[in-house]
């Protein structure tokens, strides 16, 4: 349950943002990127408007929010549940941002929401364990959290030489 709660706060955050980016920018017009002095522009706009500072506050949230249910669940759970942000950004660009949304656009949102609905319907959100954590507090120090087989695999990786180790060993040959 938690995971679901905190997608759609995490989805409704990525809409406020973005509507408040689009919000924002709406004040500088449309941007040539080829000309550098609107790089400049872009980039003093973040802090210089409050719209586009706080919109990239609440991206930062969806970030956040979105670390943490991937920690929980599947990214092919998480990552098309975090798609009911189109729903609210569209709700949003219709009623905050007094945009013309054409059902053209509304259909193409009820479609992403029949998708989403059968994700979260589909099967439970966690297919395979967690990443054993590399801290332990046991005396097997780093390794202690790993399987025998993730052992293997470490040290195979940690005593393959380097590609530079390898450069060095193939001009040794040559001579």
């Amino acid at each position: 349950m938690k995971t679901y709660v905190v997608i759609m706060i995490a989805a409704l955050s990525a809409a406020v943002g973005e509507s408040l980016l689009s919000f924002g920018m709406r004040r500088y017009g449309a941007m040539n990127l080829a000309e550098p002095s609107q790089w400049l522009v872009l980039v003093s706009s973040v802090v210089l408007n409050r719209y586009i500072f706080l919109g990239v506050v609440f991206l930062g949230i969806f970030f956040f929010l979105y670390l943490a249910a991937l920690s929980w669940a599947d990214l092919s759970f998480v990552l098309p549940l975090t798609a009911v942000s189109y729903l609210f950004a569209a709700l949003l660009a219709k009623f905050f941002l007094k945009e013309e949304v054409s059902w053209y656009r509304w259909t193409g949102t009820i479609v992403i929401v029949i998708g989403i609905v059968m994700v979260a319907f589909g099967g439970k959100s966690r297919s395979v364990a967690p990443v054993p954590s590399l801290q332990t507090t046991d005396s097997q120090g780093i390794m202690g959290g790993l399987t025998e087989a993730d052992r293997h695999s470490c040290r195979f990786f940690a005593q393959r030489p380097s590609s530079l180790d390898r450069t060095a060993v193939r001009e040794e040959g040559n001579q």
